[in-house]
């Protein structure tokens, strides 16, 4: 059994480094009814398609994708192949693969609304009730779904992630989509690696693997950092990815951001952007994209209308 250690544990816990607020339990507290607040007001007033399975054979918890769409799009054309849709905003949530889950996770959806995106939800399961390469499958299938409807429509997908979720992305790297697939690289538009987490191996030594029951060995397979340049699909080397962090981030995480942008150009990335964002940590760097007028909403928007 790997020995916890409390400093490693201090330096991978997001919410100790907020200058908001002293107190880490409510920096979760707040983040967590910030964005729940969003996704329900979503919910409640844009045509959606929830709990669309992913793979009706198994029954692993959460193993869904939400679809939520333009204020003006019919109820009866939602998924079909009418919607007139240039980009489509995919999002994986956070929560270290065992907290959160789709209900939290669309609080983006009004602003992806207002801009004539529709956005997807990835739900997936989450520790303790599956192994963390099970997690990465998940969202694999789920992305295989997306990019099949993307497809019909002729339209990109943006895939954005935050903290796990951004390494749940960064996996999306390692794939094949041709040769597994028969899905055109085309259809990529573009990642956004929001706060996220690259090399896992730290984690074995912190309370935050207690669920996942990761190895140091399981862990280094698992870091998107550590996979060879012959690992990832030489054909979204030009898609453009942002690797963003706040500057209250922790230490760890600005670093891990830093480091993976670098190795992506590294081997042979050409449209790597290493981005620090001043005064946001964690927690309300992926809250911005709650509201228009946000710096990463900016970003993220200029991004999807570029011709």
């Amino acid at each position: 059994m790997t020995a916890y250690d409390a400093d490693i544990d201090h330096a991978y816990s997001p919410s100790c480094w907020s200058h908001r607020i002293k107190d880490p339990a409510q920096v979760i507290i707040m983040h967590t009814e910030t964005i729940t607040k969003a996704s329900h007001s979503a919910r409640t007033h844009l045509p959606c398609l929830l709990n669309c399975s992913v793979d009706a054979e198994t029954s692993l918890p959460d193993h869904c994708i939400d679809f939520y769409f333009p204020s003006n799009i019919k109820t009866d054309s939602l998924l079909n192949d009418t919607i007139a849709a240039k980009a489509i905003f995919v999002y994986i949530h956070g929560g270290y693969w065992q907290l959160f889950s789709r209900n939290e996770s669309a609080f983006m959806a009004q602003t992806m609304s207002d801009a004539q995106i529709p956005t997807a939800v990835v739900g997936y399961p989450i520790a303790p009730h599956v192994e963390m390469d099970q997690i990465v499958q998940c969202v694999e299938q789920a992305l295989v779904k997306i990019l099949r409807w993307a497809e019909k429509l002729s339209a990109k997908i943006y895939i954005c992630g935050h903290s796990a979720g951004a390494h749940l992305a960064s996996t999306l790297l390692l794939v094949n989509w041709k040769a597994k697939y028969n899905i055109d690289h085309q259809l990529f538009g573009g990642f956004f690696l929001i706060s996220g987490v690259y090399d896992l191996v730290p984690l074995v030594q912190t309370d935050i693997n207690q669920p996942l029951r990761m190895t140091s060995a399981s862990a280094k397979n698992l870091s998107p950092l550590f996979r060879p340049q012959e690992d990832y699909w030489s054909e979204l080397k030009n898609v453009p990815i942002l690797c963003v962090h706040g500057q209250y981030d922790s230490p760890s995480f600005r670093d891990q951001n830093r480091q993976y942008g670098a190795y992506l150009e590294k081997i042979g990335f050409t449209r790597v952007q290493t981005i620090q964002q001043d005064n946001f940590d964690h927690f309300d760097l992926i809250e911005q994209l709650e509201k228009q007028d946000q710096p990463l909403t900016s970003m993220v928007l200029s991004l999807m209308n570029a011709p």
